[in-house]
């Protein structure tokens, strides 16, 4: 049986039944912790985005803000996995 590294990141690799509803969607959510509001450069989120769903906006004077594109995020989480400050949190989709 092969386990998916998102799977496992989720949680879903368990030693009991798993229930017929289907898994809730997640999308990538960036907090107000996010150094780059701050005024520090990381960019480590969208680095680690595969699908490149995190873009960032210049602001000017080397400052730039993440903005998640619509639609783009697939909920890996790995986005999430690797902010030093947990600012990244994966919540339900809006449908």
């Amino acid at each position: 049986m092969a386990i998916s590294r998102a799977d496992l990141f989720r949680g879903r690799f368990r030693s009991e039944p798993v229930s017929s509803e289907a898994p809730q969607a997640l999308e990538a959510r960036i907090g107000a912790a996010c150094l780059s509001y701050t005024g520090t450069d990381c960019r480590i989120c969208g680095d680690h985005c595969d699908r490149g769903a995190i873009r960032f906006r210049p602001l000017g004077r080397g400052r730039s803000l993440p903005i998640i594109e619509a639609g783009g995020c697939t909920g890996c989480g790995d986005c999430a996995a690797v902010c030093p400050v947990k600012a990244v949190t994966m919540e339900a989709a809006v449908a």
